[in-house]
């Protein structure tokens, strides 16, 4: 097939989330801008899978040998592990070191009967969407507790409904990234729901994690003492503003020193770094530590006592929504198209790429995903995109039978695990997803465990011990895959990803829960493109569109929640038989890839309610602004 036109202000290359929203803002502002991935979805690294999904992505990788080698897999060492009764592994190919296990007709012995139905050709994402569980933001879904005996041919049936995030994060409910959903009006493609539950180690098991004054109070876990030291800890940091003496003179002060001038136990420095810091680094200045701090505090309260909402279906619906917002702009996005080449004038400058079909497209700028990698001409006055400061984080999910704490708030819970015993271990991210997140199929959950990857350069040897001491003898582990991804400790600030001035490489996100990172690197791409322009500036109002002096009819497009959010329209259209390349969002019965929630799944809260509804107050804050610690509950 040959795309049409041939010429582009900007051709982006990876559909990642830095990708997307730099491919928005350009668009945005009116530039012409074409969008390639050669993977037949949008995310890369940022993608979201079913089950099923992942097990036939891994088998094509194991398969292709040539072809496409100017792009690196973004997960490598791939495991996946089907723990039904009775069944052998077997491996699927060596070089990709993919395992998976066919599925036998034997029961599994130690779950109770029951008579829930899975119907087979369910829409991913939308199946568990009923009046009874959907639910406003903040308020947790209290899913039944039925005990359910699983059959090889059930859950087989069941991995369609199954969705493996690969790179979870979280939304600080006043965070960058809900702040920039809002203020562009991207929010009318996503949905939210609040953290329920925040888990950290404690004496080699998981507790909760106080997020609140009466939390903090009611812990059996502090001591008296513990609890008027941890309150004006909080209130130093609330009441310290970032622009103060006091903050400057803290800038060659490391976190231990900030924790030791707050004359704070141990135990309060590790409950810090476990539930309001959260950080993977070993060491941090204090600075970082008050900024962060101060961010948790800020958004605690707007939609619960934990400041998290996570996105319905996962982190792979971040991307989709930036892509649907860029596409109505006029963004042309062509997926399954590989890029061969980058093409230069004689003197090295950029000018365009050959794609794998062999056309040429011209263009000003190119954006390209770190997970491509093209040769440079000699004559180019740059060099190719480094992987200097990248590390390997190991991964591990498991598809268990029921919660790691079973409660009426396990819907979505993050989980941090501070390093013990050997001196080289590193903190443990992780999260539990509950089928309220609809990432899992109902009565089952999903525990995602992340941490830098060891000496031995497994994952599965890095996160099998953490697994076997967080999960309880009486839970059933269904499946477990194990892979490897590419992230980066600290974000790089300085100007070695831009290439040539009109060729830019991005990075690799970074190690943590959220995504701050990320929006800067892509704002300070598009402004280092186009200086002067708007970042992400919002899309209109239908209300506020003059179609008559767009030459346009108003009845030709109702409103622009239409467009995107059924059927993409502008988007990318359907191809016509013979065409490949052009991929639109899935239709239904299409069950390999998550997909935004359609008109109809209302009732959960998006982006936009954080500007339109009045949140709780803080409960951490007093009603006059300031923190008081004086008085027990």
């Amino acid at each position: 097939m040959e795309i049409s036109p041939t010429s582009y202000d900007v051709v982006v290359i990876g559909t990642g989330l830095t990708e997307c929203i730099i491919s928005a803002s350009c668009s945005r502002i009116g530039k012409t801008v074409l969008h390639l991935d050669r993977e037949g979805f949008y995310g890369e690294q940022w993608t979201s899978f079913t089950l099923r999904g992942l097990e036939r992505w891994a088998e094509e990788r194991n398969e292709e040998q040539d072809s496409r080698l100017k792009y690196s897999p973004f997960l490598r060492n791939v495991t996946m592990m089907n723990l039904m009764e009775g069944v052998e592994e077997k491996e699927v190919g060596e070089e990709q070191n993919v395992e998976t296990a066919d599925c036998e007709t034997k029961e599994m012995e130690k779950i109770a009967d029951s008579n829930v139905q899975h119907p087979e050709d369910e829409k991913i994402g939308n199946d568990n969407v009923t009046d009874n569980n959907i639910c406003d933001i903040g308020t947790p879904v209290e899913v039944p507790r039925k005990e359910k005996k699983w059959s090889c041919e059930e859950f087989e049936k069941a991995k369609r409904r199954i969705n493996i995030d690969i790179t979870p994060k979280l939304c600080l409910s006043d965070g960058p990234m809900v702040n920039l959903l809002r203020d562009s009006n991207c929010s009318r493609y996503m949905e939210f729901k609040a953290v329920n539950r925040s888990l950290i180690s404690h004496d080699n098991d998981l507790i909760t994690a106080p997020c609140n004054r009466e939390e903090i109070f009611n812990s059996k876990k502090l001591k008296v003492i513990e609890k008027r030291l941890m309150m004006k800890f909080i209130t130093y940091v609330y009441q310290m503003a970032l622009d103060s003496d006091e903050f400057d003179g803290l800038k060659n002060k490391t976190d231990a020193d900030l924790y030791k001038s707050q004359k704070l136990t141990d135990n309060l420095v590790s409950l810090i770094r476990s539930s309001l810091v959260c950080s993977v680094r070993t060491s941090l200045s204090a600075q970082d530590v008050i900024t962060t701090v101060k961010k948790y505090i800020k958004s605690v309260g707007i939609f619960g006592s934990i400041p998290y909402i996570f996105p319905i279906y996962g982190s792979g619906e971040l991307p989709q929504s930036f892509a649907r917002f860029s596409a109505v702009f006029g963004t042309v996005f062509v997926l399954d198209m590989g890029v061969e080449e980058l093409l230069y004038e004689e003197e090295g400058v950029f000018k365009g790429v050959k794609l794998s079909n062999g056309q040429e497209i011209t263009a000003k700028y190119c954006v390209i995903s770190p997970n491509y990698t093209f040769p440079v001409p000699s004559s180019a006055s740059h060099a190719p995109s480094s992987s200097s400061g990248r590390v390997n984080v190991s991964n591990a999910i498991v598809v268990t039978d029921r919660s790691l704490k079973p409660s009426d708030k396990d819907d979505i819970t993050t989980v941090f695990m501070l390093p013990t015993g050997s001196a080289t271990a590193t903190p443990v991210i992780g999260y539990e997803f509950g089928p309220g997140s609809f990432l899992p199929a109902e009565d089952t959950h999903l525990v995602h465990l992340m941490t830098q990857e060891g000496t031995v350069g497994n994952p599965g040897a890095d996160l099998t011990p953490i697994l076997n001491s967080i999960i309880p003898e009486d839970i059933t582990c269904l499946y477990k895959v194990f892979f490897t991804t590419s992230m980066t400790l600290t974000r790089d600030k300085g100007g070695e990803r831009r290439l040539h001035g009109n060729v830019v490489h991005t990075s690799v996100p970074v190690f943590n829960n959220g995504y701050e990172e990320c929006i800067a690197e892509a704002r300070d791409v598009f402004e280092s493109l186009f200086p002067g322009e708007v970042f992400m500036e919002a899309a209109p109002n239908p209300e506020d569109i003059k179609w008559e002096e767009m030459g346009g009819d108003e009845d030709d497009v109702k409103n622009l929640d239409d467009v995107g959010a059924r059927g993409d329209v502008g988007m990318v259209t359907t191809p016509s038989e013979g065409d490949v390349g052009l991929v639109t969002t899935p239709a239904e019965g299409d069950v390999d890839m998550v997909t935004t929630p359609v008109e109809g799944d209302v009732g959960m809260v998006t982006a936009t309610s954080h500007g339109g509804v009045t949140a709780p107050p803080c409960e951490l804050v007093s009603g006059d602004g300031t923190l008081n610690c004086d008085d027990e509950p």
